[in-house]
């Protein structure tokens, strides 16, 4: 294995798993899930990080998740992030990612849920990301309105995998849309480039905005917590150059700044220009 695209989460189903058998007669299933997750700012401030993501299931998995899963249940899946790409109305390209699972775990009780939880340290989910992969295209490092650091990329990922049917190997790469904070955006802007190898580990993150032309589009992206240059002889100093650190602004959470995001374009129709800022 050269490359590594892991995913866990830790979420409430949003409303009942409908289950569906392909023409091949494979059962699937797709889940919708609210994930509440605990994010430090540099300030060490704790703050609780609402998202909400796919999951696709297969097979047996499949079955499992659309008969004792309903709308509030609390569910951990392990899997890999995969982007789908469709041809809207208009004729550009539209993309989605989501989760494709390989491990199911229920955690809900079947005579009813814990109570609600108080705790602002205690956490409630996960979201948890984790790759290793090829940076495409140069860390592009801009400042928001509020003066925050805030740099962006992509990294592929490889996956090979033997075809049960033609009895050969497929290989397929994914395209991730890569975002940093702070101190971390301008170490990565300076010692990462087209080509490095690195292995992040952050949290999934999708937003949505209106273009000037009253169009909705959206994009999803991995929030590094921390990221590490690979292949290289390790540094001279105690501390290696690409530090980790915290990587959401100090003075506020990152979905209250979403509009400052940069966009990246992993051939895809979404512009920086398109972005209300």
């Amino acid at each position: 294995m050269y490359a590594l695209n892991r995913s866990k989460f830790i979420g409430y189903v949003t409303e009942k798993p409908e289950l569906r058998t392909i023409p091949s007669g494979m059962e699937v299933c797709d889940v919708n899930i609210r994930v509440i997750s605990k994010v430090t700012k540099e300030d060490g401030n704790v703050f609780d990080s609402t998202s909400f993501h796919t999951a696709t299931f297969w097979g047996g998995i499949a079955k499992t998740v659309g008969s004792y899963t309903n709308a509030g249940s609390q569910i951990y899946i392990e899997g890999r992030l995969k982007t789908d790409s469709w041809q809207g109305d208009d004729g550009k390209a539209r993309y989605k990612t989501k989760i494709i699972a390989d491990d199911l775990i229920l955690l809900s009780r079947r005579d009813g849920d814990y109570p609600a939880l108080q705790s602002k340290i205690v956490g409630t989910g996960l979201n948890e990301v984790e790759l290793i992969g090829n940076i495409t295209k140069d860390v592009e490092l801009r400042e928001t309105t509020s003066g925050q650091s805030v740099a962006s990329t992509s990294v592929a990922t490889n996956r090979k995998w033997k075809n049960r049917q033609t009895n050969e190997f497929q290989e397929e790469t994914e395209f991730h849309n890569i975002v940093l904070w702070g101190d971390l955006a301008k170490e990565a802007s300076k010692n990462i480039s087209k080509g490095s190898k690195v292995y992040i580990k952050g949290r999934l993150q999708s937003r949505s905005w209106e273009t000037p032309e009253g169009e909705k589009r959206y994009t999803t992206e991995v929030v590094v917590e921390s990221i590490s240059a690979l292949g290289h002889e390790a540094p001279a100093a105690a501390t290696a150059t690409v530090a980790t650190a915290s990587v959401a602004p100090k003075s506020e959470p990152v979905e209250s700044v979403a509009e400052d995001l940069p966009t990246i374009s992993y051939e895809s129709d979404i512009k920086p220009e398109d972005l209300p800022f």
